[in-house]
């Protein structure tokens, strides 16, 4: 065993990566160990193929990965889905807008084509 191994902490990098199984294809991310960038490259490349190695890269050693997020009460899941209505409802009223903004513009443009009236 070396110094180096006890006095150096490994470091931690996340990856992508494509996994390829009975013609379904995923991406994951993972998360491993190794003492630097290349044998973190080299480990991946042996384990999911050099071409299914998408990205990789260092974590800090003060970052904490945590995806887990808590469930939603029924109350705030309600306001939640009504936020989420009244943003889509102020959407399609600013398309409603543009669209009568440009017809009224297409108008304009028809009348301003026309030839003048003569009586």
């Amino acid at each position: 065993m070396k110094i180096s191994e006890i006095a150096q902490p490994l470091l931690s990098f996340i990856a992508t990566v494509r996994v390829v199984q009975n013609h379904l294809t995923i991406t994951a991310r993972i998360v491993t160990l190794a003492d630097n960038f290349m044998h973190a490259k080299v480990l991946l490349a042996e384990k999911y193929g050099a071409d299914n190695v998408l990205s990789l890269s260092p974590i800090a050693r003060d970052a904490v990965i945590d995806e887990t997020t808590a469930p939603l009460s029924a109350a705030e899941l309600q306001v939640k889905s009504l936020r989420d209505r009244t943003k889509q409802l102020n959407q399609q009223a600013q398309q409603v807008k543009a669209r009568r903004k440009l017809q009224k513009a297409q108008q304009n443009l028809f009348k301003a084509n026309q030839p003048p009236r003569t009586s």
